[in-house]
């Protein structure tokens, strides 16, 4: 009796331990792989948070904001409200958003995705990033607000350099991110782009022809 009394405290120890590891090892390391992912993506919140936006390049600024009215709604979740006031194309208002909210690491390469630069006030300019025009402004729902400043593209002309948030003249060191171009493909389009696409024309169906009807057979 008293070697099973040994045995079974003993296997509540283990049991223990092992709860132990999951939690601190296991657990903790999915979470901290978790972390890892979000900071692979330029924003960490996802698009069913975000209330309206705002693209501004060296030619035009646009503003997009969600759709309330039931009626519209039914044509499109998203709204232009300037510099016009029309429905937006729900496939452009997507291909943003997948650009700013997509994993940008290669699954084979963990140490890829986006990098950050610290450098110093006076090196910004090396980056485009003292005089910019191409800007993307996100009101969240809860009323946050982020600010995405584009620079310019790397030496290799593949990646684009880019700031979050405007930057404090005072700060001692900013972090330029370096982050893939093809966002560049999802602001600069023309307003026409930006509009909901009108509706097809229906074509109308021809009525059927009635078949006649076969006269009676004299006998």
């Amino acid at each position: 009796m008293k070697f099973q009394r040994s045995t079974l405290i003993l296997m509540t120890l283990a049991l223990g331990l092992a709860g132990f590891v999951y939690v601190f090892e296991i657990r903790g390391k999915t979470q901290q792989e978790e972390i890892q992912a979000k900071q692979q993506k330029i924003f960490a919140f996802g698009k069913d948070e975000i209330q309206s936006f705002t693209v501004t390049t060296s030619k035009q600024a646009i503003t997009v904001e969600r759709v309330t009215n039931a009626e519209e709604l039914k044509k499109s979740p998203w709204k232009i409200t300037a510099p016009i006031q029309f429905l937006a194309n729900p496939a452009s208002v997507d291909y943003l958003f997948m650009e700013l909210l997509k994993n940008q690491s290669i699954p084979s390469d963990p140490n890829s995705g986006i990098q950050k630069l610290t450098v110093s006030p006076d090196q910004i300019k090396d980056y485009g990033l003292d005089l910019v025009t191409d800007t993307i402004v996100i009101k969240l729902k809860n009323n946050t607000t982020y600010q995405l400043r584009l620079g310019k593209k790397d030496f290799q002309g593949e990646s684009l350099y880019a700031q979050i948030e405007t930057p404090q003249p005072a700060a001692k060191e900013m972090t330029v991110l370096v982050i893939s171009d093809d966002i560049l493909s999802a602001i600069n389009r023309p307003l026409e782009e930006w509009k909901l696409p009108p509706e097809p024309p229906k074509v109308p169906q021809p009525n059927p022809t009635p078949n006649p009807t076969p006269s009676a057979t004299p006998k």
